[in-house]
């Protein structure tokens, strides 16, 4: 725009035609990612393995028990998809607990099959349960979206004529045989997750390593906290792998050579703030140091009403309450239907617009899907050809479903449709396939509403609440180290629950400025401030003499006063430049000493 244009145009309406102009490009960006098939070299291996669990589960039952009990198994085979990145022996953890909460779902799922109330009750507290404790405790994608399909299922099926034992027992015996199959041929390979952890934590500390320390302050800061937080991750990986006692001479190397990438990190972020600090960190406090929260830390803030984990169950209960609701106020035909696809939408820790985009492939996969199955009916196939077609498609739904969900919800819609018709009769292939396609888009809009009128400023609070814990580990961590407690048992579990809720701060605020981009964006200040007083402060703590490099106790005074003048944590925006100049100040402070 030339300066007379400028001069002769009102700022109203340069405003307007700025914000026209954003829309339109977010506009073009958001139809090119709704498109994109983005690339997962890989994958045809993570589908191929679900594909062999799911395959020899369905033909062992089919038979033994004959191939309709095959099918019905089919709806707990999915369990075996669950934390495929996972550690062999955090998997057994995992899977053990999701089959006993699966066969417990299925079983309350039964036993109020034909009462819409119940139902309603009972799908919407199982939804609000299994959502709030797996992403408190676990977190992994799929999620636990199993644990609300299977009981949805169970409520519809023994109205149609099945036996809901028949059901419950096909779909456990389904979800033990995966995934006892599952961890069978990981086994082999059962280091794999625990090495590509640490390889990713490397390549995240070369990146760092290979920046100049005078450079980019923004740059190095952001790939020294990617460092930190790989080295996080790889060090949990490799503890849960080795277990108590680690005897196993691969997971040493692999802890070794964490520790010597956490030694090295530690020595780089002193080098830039505390020059000629003498390095000073011994194995078994490095041991300890390294690790995650115990499960009782992460629950209690997990059953918070502040935290993640709450605000994704809240919004999962009250979107399967208004699906049930709402369907069963129609009077649709297959209720659970609109419960699966609700739950597969909102039951995943993601922003609003992600989810969005989900709700919007899944509605078009399942109108493509519809077409598929309209010709796998044409050909009128037998029970033993349905078995055939819906393991292909398990197959192509894991290969296509990461690169875009569209593609895989293609694949999700003829599995649905054939097992419907498994034990009973049902409706003529035209009004299934109408019914279909009514019900999954009656549960994407009401999901989308929900999502976009549900708490609209919630995200706000969840930064506020997140980053004030953060706020509040390091003042732990400082009063600490003003003790010289740094080293002890406290000192170390409040040091690594330092660098645990940071890397949830990190995650929480780039969620939440993705659904409030013009509220939340300039919090990327806070963030960056946080991170260097933080880990500045935990590399003193890797020194011989923290007292000597950092006045703690000066920035632990400094800190609580930062912490009390903030305001009551609420949905309204504070000032994030005075905070990110506030945490500066404290860094200053404690550095003062050295000068």
């Amino acid at each position: 725009m030339s300066r007379l244009t400028m001069l002769l145009v009102p700022p109203e309406v340069r405003r307007v035609a700025r914000r026209r102009g954003v829309t339109k490009r977010r506009v073009a960006d958001e139809l090119h990612t709704f498109v994109e098939v983005k690339p997962s070299p890989g994958r045809w291996k993570v589908a191929a393995h679900i594909t062999t669990c799911v395959t020899l589960t369905v033909l062992t039952l089919s038979l033994i028990f004959g191939p309709k009990m095959g099918l019905l198994g089919l709806t707990g085979t999915f369990l075996c998809t669950v934390s495929v990145r996972r550690t062999w022996r955090h998997r057994v953890t995992i899977l053990a607990s999701m089959t006993l909460a699966y066969a417990l779902a299925l079983t309350i799922g039964v036993s109020v099959a034909g009462n819409a109330l119940l139902t309603t009750l009972a799908l919407t507290a199982i939804a609000g349960v299994s959502v709030l404790l797996y992403h408190a405790l676990v977190g992994d994608p799929p999620g636990p979206v199993f644990l609300t399909i299977g009981p949805a299922i169970g409520t519809y099926l023994p109205t149609t004529g099945v036996s809901g034992s028949t059901f419950v027992l096909a779909a456990s015996l389904g979800a033990v045989m995966s995934s006892v199959l599952s961890l069978a041929l990981q086994r082999p390979f059962r280091h794999t997750p625990e090495d590509e952890a640490v390889e990713d934590a490397q390549e995240a500390c070369d990146e760092y390593f290979a920046t100049d320390p005078d450079g980019d302050f923004v740059e190095t800061g952001r790939l020294r906290d990617a460092a930190y937080g790989s080295i996080f991750n790889a060090a949990w990986a490799v503890a849960l792998a080795a277990g108590r006692r680690n005897r196993n001479p691969h997971l040493r190397d692999l802890t070794a050579q964490v520790r010597k990438m956490h030694i090295a990190v530690v020595q780089r972020t002193a080098a830039t703030r505390l020059p000629d600090a003498d390095i000073a960190v011994p194995t078994m406090l490095q041991a300890r140091y390294l690790g995650r929260p115990p499960r009782r830390y992460l629950l209690e803030w997990g059953l918070s009403r502040s935290s993640l984990p709450s605000l994704i169950a809240r919004r999962a209960a009250l979107a399967v309450l208004a699906t049930c609701v709402i369907a069963y106020a129609l009077g649709v035909s297959h209720p659970y239907w609109a419960v699966m696809t609700t739950a597969l939408l909102v039951s995943l820790n993601g922003d609003r617009l992600s989810l969005t985009h989900r709700a919007g492939h899944r509605f078009v996969g399942t109108v493509v899907g519809v077409g598929l199955f309209f010709l796998v009916s044409l050909a009128g196939p037998t029970d033993w050809w349905v078995i055939v077609i819906a393991l292909v498609c398990v197959f192509l739904l894991q290969w296509s479903v990461v690169s875009n969900y569209a593609l895989g919800s293609m694949f999700i819609t003829p599995m649905a449709l054939l097992v419907a018709s498994v034990g009973s009769s049902h409706a003529p292939t035209t009004e299934l396939m109408l019914d279909r396609v009514f019900e999954t888009t009656l549960s994407c809009a009401i999901c989308v509403v929900i999502l976009w009128a549900f708490a609209r400023r919630l995200p706000i609070r969840l930064v506020r609440r997140q980053f004030r814990r953060s706020l509040r580990a390091l003042q732990r961590v400082l009063v600490l180290m003003a003790d010289g407690q740094q080293d002890s048992d406290r000192g170390v579990a409040a040091r690594r629950d330092l660098v645990f809720e940071q890397l949830e701060a990190d995650h929480v605020l780039a969620m939440a400025a993705t659904d409030l981009p013009h509220t939340l964006g300039t919090w990327d200040e806070v963030e960056a401030s946080l991170n260097s007083t933080s880990y500045v402060t935990l590399a003193a703590c890797w020194t011989a003499d923290p007292l000597k490099l950092l006045d703690a106790e000066a920035m632990s005074a400094r800190l609580t006063r930062l912490i009390h003048d903030l305001p009551p944590i609420s949905t309204q925006v504070v000032d994030s430049t005075t905070v990110a100049t506030g945490l500066d100040e404290v860094l200053a402070v404690g550095l003062a000493r050295r000068s």
